[in-house]
């Protein structure tokens, strides 16, 4: 056990995680049926599946080309890398672009199921060699297990095989149907002109954010402002007497009392009554233990600083900015200011 976990601290200092942090960020999804995790260090944005272009005959594992920030990227059939049954994609699949080293990438993936912060004491060695080394390590969550992709195996694989070019009637496992095609088409032309209007060369400089839905609002917190995704199913919620609306209650999460906060409450003044199902994300601070409650995680999505410093305050509130990506409204949460709020002290 001990050299398992010594070739996995190995692993993580490699990756830039140090001893005195033994932990990481991953976003989990899914592909066929089964669950596989990227590091959200690699992972830029995560899109909607979108029109592809097939300019020529193409790698069999490349189902096309996309036009992302400027640049032109192949969008990867991970199935056939990890030689995992193909089936055909429709609308409700998802691209995961990925930066490794230098070269960008995408993947398409069936769902992203969450975006999961994972100690290290909690990765397993594979108990097998494989002939590629795909699989970083294993990862054993409550419902289910995933396999940590190794992204630098997978871009040395794509980039060795550009000439494994397909049969002239190679598989196309993109939707036909006239309807879909429209949509994915629509997405793409909408994908394009957002990004025509805010040109920027590279994502190094942007930030990273989950987004997460509370009711119809679609609400982004900082990567770094999150300590940890917790669904509230696995707790019990302990109500407080005497405490303002927004504070759903306390719940024992590791043995630390979480505030739960319901921002929709918190910051619109909608009382809605929870449904007793959700994930607590829980806020990445010294000085309070406070956790939001999210209906669902939504995508992660890259903003560079000098647009969110650009963003208007909503309502005139200093703790809530409005920022509109692909014609949808994100509601980001300024965490220092909203920790600032004497509203959030119980007397």
């Amino acid at each position: 056990m001990d050299n398992i976990e010594n070739n996995l601290i190995e692993v993580e200092q490699n990756a830039g995680v140090t001893p005195e942090f033994p932990d990481k960020i991953y976003t989990i999804v899914n592909i066929a049926d089964d669950y596989y995790a990227f590091d959200s260090k690699q992972v830029l944005e995560i899109l909607k599946f979108v029109e592809l272009s097939r300019p020529e005959r193409l790698p069999s594992h490349i189902a096309g080309l996309f036009e992302y920030d400027g640049k032109v990227v192949s969008i990867v059939d991970i199935k056939s890398v990890l030689d995992v049954e193909k089936k055909p994609y429709d609308i409700n699949s998802m691209i995961v672009i990925l930066k490794v080293d230098n070269y960008i990438f995408g993947v398409i993936v069936n769902k992203v199921i969450d975006i999961k912060r994972v100690k290290l004491k909690n990765l397993q060695a594979t108990p097998y060699n494989s002939a590629h080394n795909f699989i970083q390590c294993i990862y054993a969550a409550k419902d289910y297990q995933c396999s940590v992709l190794n992204l630098d195996a997978i871009k040395e694989w794509v980039l060795e095989h550009v000439d494994d070019s397909a049969d002239d009637n190679s598989f196309d496992l993109v939707v036909q149907d006239e309807q879909s095609k429209e949509i994915l088409h629509r997405r793409r032309l909408e994908y394009l002109e957002k990004t025509s209007k805010n040109p920027y060369n590279m994502l190094t400089d942007k930030d990273e954010f989950v987004s997460f839905f509370v009711g119809e609002n679609r609400y982004c917190l900082k990567m770094n402002d999150i300590r940890g995704f917790y669904k509230l199913q696995e707790t019990k919620m302990i109500k407080v007497p005497c405490t303002p609306d927004f504070i759903l209650g306390l719940v024992n999460i590791k043995g630390d009392f979480i505030c739960v906060v319901d921002v929709k409450n918190y910051f619109h003044s909608q009382n809605v009554p929870y449904s007793g199902s959700g994930t607590i994300i829980v806020l990445n601070s010294d000085e309070f233990k406070i956790g939001i409650l999210a209906d669902a995680i939504s995508d992660n999505i890259q903003i560079k600083p000098d647009e969110i410093s650009a963003l208007k305050k909503q309502e005139g509130k200093s703790e809530l900015m409005q920022y509109v990506k692909e014609g949808e409204i994100f509601l980001i949460i300024n965490v220092k200011e909203m920790l600032a709020n004497d509203k959030l002290f119980i007397r």
